[in-house]
């Protein structure tokens, strides 16, 4: 089947997480990625390792952090600060449709790499921007990761337990990982205006812009209502029961988001009083007599396994699940959606574990082509094939540390 990004070529002078997995998605898409890495140091993440396994070989293969999020691209080694390199870049910029980068701001300026410059070489180049903070407003300068977005946007002071004084970090990069897929909306959105004008343009797009979007459904009620939002640990502010409780065994989640919802679950789990009870008769005096009620289930579901519970609740057709650790979400992920945890050949690594693609189209697929680079693994490739280099001309830019 065919790729719905097939043909669509894209400049990758990406590093870290963020604008790295916004190239991934659209490699996945089946957009051809040439990754621009600093020689003998590469992308900052061949550094990151949770897993022992992979601290050999580093930064040559890289740590798994890099392993999981820099499939289906090609990696070259290119010096961008000599001024041979720059020309490499604006090279391959003239060859791209699509150029991602995510430099802090002001550096691909000095280096003559900014939207402004290469527009020149190609009129119909997208540019695609991604930053902490964006390129105006005082923190535009301002160094920042995901953990330091988290902390300014509130996340930070509305995640953990009630009881905590720590803030605590979410789990997940959200702020990177959902930055990337914001500008990879801006990228296919800028694909399309091509179509239509056969003019491209620059797009950015701030961590931080993207991380207050996601906690929009909270902007009404504490811009304009006023409202104190605080730490609930698995709760929900606006929902109850919408958390996990515990078991014999571990613990679940219930979600019931609607009022039916909530009375098919008292029947299910044998206390029809809870629903009848006018404290708890609809989701606003629920959330207003939180405590009880959680008090109440929380006796409920200490008297089962998890296992039991999901069985009923599932029969009830009530929204329901265990509350896994990553090794058991993994493991199950293979058994509920199997071409989402798939195994590709590294040629350093052997059999690599890589998480699928989780877009689903009738006519077209996504798909995972080539394993994650080793640094400057295909710089030579580019170099002749792309741009036509003759192999002495290589063999001087080895010796001039250039690639």
């Amino acid at each position: 089947m065919r790729r719905p990004l097939e043909g669509i070529k894209i400049l990758d002078l990406t590093h870290g997480v963020a604008g790295p997995y916004c190239t991934m998605v659209l490699g996945d898409l089946g957009a051809e990625i040439v990754k621009i890495e600093k020689p003998y140091r590469g992308d900052a993440t061949r550094y990151m390792n949770v897993s022992d396994r992979f601290h050999t070989d580093i930064p040559k293969v890289g740590g798994d952090y890099f392993l999981a999020v820099n499939r289906n691209k090609r990696s070259v080694a290119l010096e961008l600060k000599s001024e041979e390199g720059r020309r490499i870049c604006e090279e391959l910029a003239t060859w791209a449709d699509i150029v991602v980068q995510n430099f802090r701001p002001g550096v691909t300026q000095r280096l003559g790499l900014d939207y402004e410059a290469l527009k020149r070489f190609n009129p119909r180049l997208i540019y695609a921007n991604i930053s902490a903070y964006g390129s105006e407003g005082k923190l535009a300068e301002k160094a920042g990761m995901d953990i330091a977005v988290q902390a300014r946007s509130g996340i930070m002071r509305i995640t953990g337990s009630p009881d905590s004084t720590e803030p605590i970090r979410a789990g997940a990069s959200i702020a990177d990982f959902g930055g990337g897929i914001y500008l990879c909306t801006a990228v296919l959105a800028a694909l399309y205006d091509r179509e239509r004008t056969g003019e491209g343009q620059e797009v950015s797009v701030s961590l931080l812009d993207a991380t207050m979007s996601m906690l929009i459904n909270y902007s009404v009620a504490v811009i304009d209502g006023g409202a104190k939002v605080a730490p609930l640990g698995s709760g929900h502010p606006q929902l109850v029961p919408y958390q996990s409780f515990p078991t014999k065994d571990g613990f679940i989640v219930v979600a019931t988001g609607t009022n039916n919802t909530y009375r098919a679950f008292c029947e299910a789990i044998g206390r029809p009083d809870l629903a009848a009870d006018t404290r708890f008769a609809s989701n606003q005096s629920r959330v207003k007599h939180r405590d009880a009620l959680v008090e109440q289930l929380s006796e409920v579901f200490r008297r089962r396994g998890t296992d039991a519970w999901i069985a009923i609740l599932e029969e009830a057709d009530i929204p329901c699940a265990p509350v896994n650790d990553l090794e058991a979400a993994y493991r199950q992920m293979a058994e509920i959606s199997p071409d989402m945890v798939l195994k590709i050949d590294h040629a350093a690594i052997g059999p690599l574990t890589q998480l699928g693609v989780p877009f689903r189209f009738s006519d077209c697929t996504g798909d995972i082509r080539r394993p994650p680079p080793m640094l400057g693994e295909h710089t030579e490739e580019v170099l002749t094939g792309i741009l036509s280099r003759t192999q002495d001309e290589v063999e001087r830019l080895h010796e001039q540390k250039i690639i």
